[in-house]
């Protein structure tokens, strides 16, 4: 896979690779109402760890990414300009969007379809959506349970959070 480098990318260390190089690319693709969006998606390289950027198109009328620091959205800006998808592009403090802003107030489910998702995963539930998607660790158990246990007995997080340098050996 070819990277697609501007001066800027280069500068501050945001690059842009193939869509299938995100990390969440199984994410975006059990959820996107149109999972033909991904075609002209980007996944977006930040401390080397790629996250997805869909285009809007379809059933889908905006997108965002969160890149922790105003250097870097403005990076990703520049970079996204001009790509099919990507039309309007800003970016405010730290955060890129895309397309249509987002009205305010909105419900969750209308939330939900301005993103182009669908109302179910096709692949279940339980996987969370990543940090740079808006999706903070609320502590709300999004993994199954298992009917009829006691909660003593239930499957731990497969996203367990360690503290760096206590990770069992």
């Amino acid at each position: 896979m070819t990277p697609f480098h501007s001066r800027a990318e280069q500068l501050l260390g945001v690059q842009l690779l193939a869509a299938t190089a995100a990390h969440d690319y199984e994410y975006w693709k059990s959820r996107l109402a149109n999972p033909g969006l991904l075609l002209d998606a980007v996944a977006v390289a930040l401390y080397r760890l790629p996250l997805l950027a869909v285009p809007v198109g379809t059933d889908r009328r905006g997108g965002f990414m969160d890149m922790a620091d105003p250097g870097f959205a403005e990076a990703l800006a520049d970079a996204l300009r001009g790509r099919p998808g990507f039309d309007r592009v800003t970016a405010s403090g730290q955060v890129v969007h895309w397309g249509e802003p987002m009205p305010e107030g909105l419900a969750p489910d209308a939330r939900r379809r301005f993103q182009g998702l669908r109302e179910e995963p096709r692949y279940g539930p339980c996987i969370r959506p990543p940090a740079g998607h808006g999706g903070r660790d609320s502590g709300v158990r999004s993994w199954p349970l298992v009917p009829g246990s006691p909660p003593e007995r239930q499957p731990a997080s497969p996203w367990a959070v360690v503290a760096a340098g206590a990770a069992p050996a």
